[in-house]
């Protein structure tokens, strides 16, 4: 039974798809205007792991992630750039294939644009105007917040009499106002679409709405995004999708929370972000992946020196661990382990709202003691065979356990030469390959007459 908290309903719910195990779930994507920074990329990991995870208990999962590539921020980067638009958000868009590719995020069902699904945005709007919740001004086509009764249910906002038709024709507008908002916004510029309202281009909050609708049906079982995309982004689709189709747009929705740098949260607008190109030029994509699941999806991560470093203190562990069960073989000892208890405790852990931080506290407890065992060569060689099986089934999911790499020949050399100095007791020489096998994220540790190789990459 696999609980999450539910922003919609804010308690935890015990989550049952609509149709048997088969999950259809939707995350909001980037709007394609510049490289990546950490803070999406935190946000993509954590519902790949989610995805992943349902996956890993026999969940099928059709998971849909969409590509903003037509938004004012794209026309605004353009204009600086002095690019045409589309082939600014092009070249994003296959920057961040690119990026989802390193970092081992399974590939969606489908990555629906925006571009090529104008015909149900504007559809949509057709029916909402129909239906009297959307009306056509001078500048465009705006949804009355006014006329949905539900409108606030997933923010807690509430429509003010004060501001009852109120309009705002920007898509990220300040989280105090509950006004309404543009579906079309009629423009007369260099980037402009055809619609029965006159040129223009679609608001941000319908895209969302046409094509999950689109690819998932209504209703659908999950909806993830950042947290800070509750209201207005989250709140507008369900209004717009109820108002229009009279049903509940979305049973779940998961929002996980924000990445912070030194306390402050990590945006474009205050300059202060990562972009992930960089942070991979010194970093592992794998000890990115560990980083996150140490932390709780609906918790913000500060990412500051010391957490880091207690990060890669853990990840270091972690590696040197299992890099010893892999590698220590035939040992002759006697003492079996129940995996299975530990299975238990940590898949309770993750089905209890996807504890990551518990069920990484529960690993390294079931690791700790077989190490511990096989340091003094009393593990049963059945147990460490059987602790390997389990821990690859785990790492289906999570991906940080085993090494993505494997030792180049080059490599291989340098451990072969490091040991037949280290047989000759020329340590000092010994040791300077060794040192030099660590910059590149390569650690040697010698038990007895063996060395065990830990690949931190």
């Amino acid at each position: 039974m696999i609980k999450f908290y539910n922003s919609l309903t804010k308690n935890k719910d015990i989550f049952k798809p609509l149709k048997d195990k088969f999950v259809r779930m939707y995350v909001c994507g980037p709007t394609v205007y510049g490289p990546s920074h950490l803070g999406h990329t935190v946000t993509y990991i954590r519902f790949d792991f989610i995805r992943r995870y349902l996956e890993f208990l026999g969940y099928k999962v059709k998971f849909v992630m969409n590509i903003t590539d037509i938004h004012d921020d794209i026309l605004k980067k353009s204009r600086e750039l002095h690019l045409k638009p589309q082939k600014l958000a092009d070249k994003y868009t296959e920057e961040f294939f690119k990026d989802i590719k390193i970092l081992k995020i399974k590939k969606a069902f489908k990555y629906p644009r925006v571009s090529d699904h104008l015909k149900e945005i504007i559809n949509l709007i057709k029916i909402l105007i129909k239906r009297g919740y959307a009306y056509e001004t001078n500048d465009g086509v705006y949804f009355s917040v006014n006329k949905f009764k539900n409108y606030g249910r997933l923010s807690g906002r509430r429509v003010e009499k004060a501001l009852t038709g109120t309009r705002v024709k920007t898509d990220k507008y300040e989280k105090e106002d509950v006004v309404d908002f543009a579906l079309w916004k009629k423009e007369n510029d260099e980037w402009l679409f055809d619609s029965p309202w006159g040129k223009g281009r679609p608001g941000w909050h319908i895209e969302c709405s046409a094509m999950s609708i689109k690819y998932l049906g209504i209703p659908f079982d999950i909806h993830g995004g950042a947290i800070d995309l509750i209201f207005p982004h989250h709140e507008n689709e369900i209004a717009q999708s109820e108002a229009a189709y009279e049903k509940r747009f979305v049973n779940f929705y998961l929002h996980s929370g924000l990445l912070y740098i030194n306390g402050q949260k990590m945006s474009k607008s205050l300059g202060n972000y990562i972009e992930l190109k960089d942070y991979l030029k010194e970093n592992s994509p794998r000890f990115l992946r560990f980083f996150v699941f140490k932390h709780h999806f609906r918790s913000p991560i500060d990412f500051n020196e010391k957490n880091i470093k207690e990060a890669k203190f853990a990840f270091e562990n972690l590696n040197e661990k299992i890099a010893k069960l892999s590698q220590l073989k035939n040992i002759k000892g006697q003492i079996k382990i129940n995996i299975k208890n530990y299975k238990r405790k940590i898949i309770e852990a993750l089905n209890d709202d996807f504890n990551s931080p518990l069920a990484l506290s529960y690993l390294f407890e079931f690791l700790n003691l077989v190490d511990e065992l096989l340091t003094k060569e009393k593990l049963s060689e059945i147990t460490r065979k059987e602790v390997l099986v389990f821990l690859k089934k785990l790492d289906k999911f999570m991906l940080f356990l085993f090494p993505w790499q494997k030792i180049s020949k080059r490599i291989k050399k340098l451990i072969n030469k490091r040991n037949k100095l280290r047989n000759l007791k020329k340590f000092e020489k010994s040791d300077k390959i060794r040192e030099e096998l660590k910059k590149e994220g390569i650690l040697l540790i010698d038990i007895k007459n063996k060395s065990v190789v830990i690949i931190l990459n």
